[in-house]
């Protein structure tokens, strides 16, 4: 088999190992693994960076693990939440404001209403941290999705946007950290097969711990 149909076999794998997990423990384990990811990556790095963090926080649909705790948590530390909202094939950014409630977006992924203000490509740079849910991660910070490109997405314009940029002489700068909350069911000891579009992250957070991550 290619990578394309190792990595579906996988995903098939995965996906119905996840939707056997009990929502209470699902619940459980997100609430963990938030608490950890706060705990030992966003608030040293608000320390370090000296203010409130630019978070861009991917909503979890489905039997994904809730990234919700983590955005609640944001909002109380007074980052600023970004969220992303898909339109047509384009990820559109957007700054969520304390007042405004998500919406029913596309597959039922929860986004911005419309009158949320957006952040724009030029601003991908004052991003801090991005949040990422998945279906499954391996010990190398690869991650599978269901196989829409949901997530890759942003990854993948901010490529073209840093591309554009060192193109024109202008200096890269996009000092993001990108991180993972993810089941103890969904790690893999096994290599996920990593297609062009795909991205690592530099962090998992789980009920059990951070996973480090193997970059041999």
């Amino acid at each position: 088999m290619d990578r394309v149909q190792d990595k579906q076999a996988l995903r098939d794998k995965m996906k119905q190992i996840r939707s056997q997990v009990p929502a209470a423990s699902r619940e459980l384990q997100s609430k963990a693994a938030s608490l950890l990811a706060e705990s030992e990556w966003l608030a040293p790095l608000r320390k370090a960076r000296g203010r409130e963090l630019n978070v861009c926080c991917y909503l979890s649909f489905g039997d994904e693990p809730d990234t919700g705790y983590l955005l609640q948590s944001c909002k109380a530390q007074g980052d600023r939440l970004i969220v992303p909202r898909l339109v047509g094939r384009t990820m559109k950014l957007h700054l969520l404001e304390q007042h405004q409630e998500l919406v029913p977006g596309l597959w039922g992924i929860p986004e911005p209403p419309g009158d949320a203000e957006e952040w724009g490509s030029e601003r991908y740079g004052g991003i801090d941290a991005v949040i990422i849910p998945g279906l499954a991660f391996d010990r190398w910070g690869g991650r599978i999705g269901f196989g829409a490109g949901y997530y890759d997405r942003l990854i993948a314009q901010i490529r073209a946007q840093e591309a554009f940029r060192v193109r024109d002489h202008e200096s890269s700068n996009f000092p993001a950290e990108l991180g993972a909350i993810a089941l103890r069911e969904q790690i893999l000891e096994e290599r996920v097969p990593m297609e062009p579009h795909d991205f690592r992250v530099n962090r998992i957070f789980t009920p059990d711990g951070i996973m480090e991550i193997n970059d041999a």
